[in-house]
């Protein structure tokens, strides 16, 4: 066997995230968009039913999108800054993007008729190629449903609506500072975990009506960026500087979001399972946000906050006073 095996799915973000991550850092691998039947003999080799599924070279499988490339970071081009500093920072991005960020690709994706309508028929045209069209149709309308009754599980409600746009768009005015340079990505002129992270949500929402529509209007060049993410294996580039990242508009600002919204998220999540209530609330963004608990989320907390206290005490204060009053919660 050789190189890696990445099994997903093109309208999956986390699947696209891991594809353009193996390009960045140069590694074989194979990409293989799963049908239905394929589904049937790949899924059993990992407990979460979740994609993608990668099978590594020696022939053991996974199917977590961030361990897996943490696991791999020495192989081919590092993805996550040798900085301390930035390396935190990367690390939080990418957990924001993947855990809070995710919501808005979800919301999108079923709140819209139209959204609706378009992606059931296009995740079910990917899965059973061949089938016609009225065979995909049918499997599209019962997925449809099926991906509508969860919307209030992972929090996106007619209430949280509002909520969830108004973030998505904040974070994007963020990036878009990004894409427009001096550097190419967050931390310079390399491809980074937490680029490639907003960049697995924002490439499967850049073919949704709806999210796309406001995306070539109001952050067109992020829109673009996106290209550049999707294969950076000819990017070669460096790291920037710590000073000149943590001065930039589009970290400042993401630092600032995750201070007083994705934290305090998090932390609400967690007192809420350690009370053993079903479901918590909290307000972020303007707004009051509900939804039900998740048990990954306490595992995401726990490894931010044992980073967190690897760095040394003026690093901590240093980025402290950029995250806000919400660095307190990774104490």
């Amino acid at each position: 066997m050789n190189g890696y095996e990445v099994y997903g799915a093109l309208g999956s973000p986390y699947s696209l995230k891991v594809r353009a991550a193996m390009r960045a850092k140069g590694l074989p691998h194979s990409w293989t968009g799963m049908t239905g039947e394929e589904r049937g003999v790949i899924m059993p080799n990992v407990k979460a039913q979740v994609i993608p599924v990668i099978r590594k070279p020696d022939g053991s499988w996974t199917n977590d999108s961030t361990p897996f490339l943490l696991s791999i970071e020495g192989e081919g081009r590092s993805l996550v800054p040798d900085d301390p500093a930035l390396r935190f920072v990367c690390l939080l991005l990418e957990d924001m993007a993947d855990e809070w960020f995710m919501k808005a690709m979800f919301h999108y994706r079923w709140f819209y008729a139209a959204d609706q309508e378009w992606c059931a028929n296009w995740l079910m045209y990917d899965s059973m190629p061949g089938a016609g069209r009225e065979t995909v149709e049918k499997n599209a309308a019962v997925i449809r449903a099926r991906q509508i009754s969860r919307m209030a599980l992972v929090g996106c409600t007619p209430e949280t609506a509002p909520i969830i746009e108004a973030s998505w768009k904040r974070s994007c005015a963020a990036l878009q500072e990004m894409a427009l340079g001096p550097g190419r990505f967050l931390f310079g002129d390399r491809i980074s975990l937490a680029d490639l992270a907003f960049y697995g949500q924002l490439k499967v929402m850049s073919y949704d009506p709806t999210p796309m529509a406001w995306m070539r209007e109001a952050a067109p060049y992020l829109y673009r960026w996106l290209d550049h993410a999707d294969d950076a294996s000819g990017i070669g580039g460096e790291w920037g500087s710590a000073e000149a990242a943590l001065a930039s508009p589009a970290i400042t600002q993401l630092l600032a979001q995750a201070g007083d919204t994705y934290l305090p998220f998090l932390l609400a999540n967690a007192k809420a399972i350690e009370a053993g209530a079903e479901t918590f609330s909290l307000t972020i963004e303007g707004g009051r946000y509900e939804q039900g608990v998740f048990k990954y989320q306490v595992k995401c907390l726990a490894s931010l906050r044992e980073e967190w206290h690897r760095l040394d005490a003026d690093t901590r204060a240093g980025l402290a006073r950029l995250i806000g009053p919400g660095a307190d919660l990774l104490g």
